[in-house]
């Protein structure tokens, strides 16, 4: 059973049908896959980027609220296509070993909320890739990708609002500002990374 890690942008969190693009984007191009939604912080996340500006907070401290962002960001698009969010650490990595294993619980569109095992991942995270950091170098793009290794995900999928970029080169895109400085790191461990344009679905 194919098993993927979406990241969706917190760019698309103002279309109104967003749930319905998402369940429908699922439905007709990845029928049959179990679906872990990572959503980013958007303008959640914008909000504690302006307070860091403003207030020049630790890294630390600016790093933990945008997280926070990401878990209010989880919450909603948990709503928006009707299921029920996990935050979960261990059952989040029972579902992706049975997912992997093709055992027959049900796949689904799930959305996850992901601090708390991005947090007790941290170890095994820093020995594939050395010291992350706690700043905004490392975002939900690079969060994403990394669980997505973490958990053994066949594919990222990267939810945007702009087309993919003409070709593969990670660091490129960081450089364009269209993914976080510390992805191309984590990419490059990844076995499969699509783009998808979903406002253009």
């Amino acid at each position: 059973m194919a098993f993927s890690i979406w990241k969706v942008g917190g760019s698309l969190f103002d279309l109104p049908d967003l749930g319905r693009r998402l369940k429908s984007l699922r439905e007709e191009r990845f029928p049959g896959e179990a679906v872990v939604v990572i959503p980013g912080g958007g303008a959640f996340a914008d909000v504690v980027r302006q307070v860091d500006q403003v207030h020049h907070l630790p890294g630390e401290t600016a790093h933990r609220m945008a997280l926070q962002a990401m878990r209010i960001s989880a919450a909603m698009v948990a709503q928006l296509v009707g299921e029920e969010l996990l935050d979960d650490p261990t059952m989040q990595q029972e579902l992706a070993r049975q997912w992997k294993e093709n055992n027959p619980a049900e796949p689904k569109l799930a959305v996850w909320d992901v601090i708390d095992v991005w947090d007790s991942a941290q170890a095994s995270l820093e020995k594939q890739w050395g010291e992350i950091p706690t700043d905004w170098s490392v975002t939900s793009d690079s969060i994403a990708a990394a669980l997505a290794w973490h958990w053994g995900a066949e594919k990222l999928v990267l939810c945007k609002s702009i087309d993919r970029p003409a070709n593969d080169d990670y660091q490129a895109w960081a450089d364009a500002g269209m993914v976080d400085r510390c992805f191309p790191r984590m990419a490059s461990d990844l076995p499969s990374i699509e783009w998808i344009n979903l406002r253009a679905q």
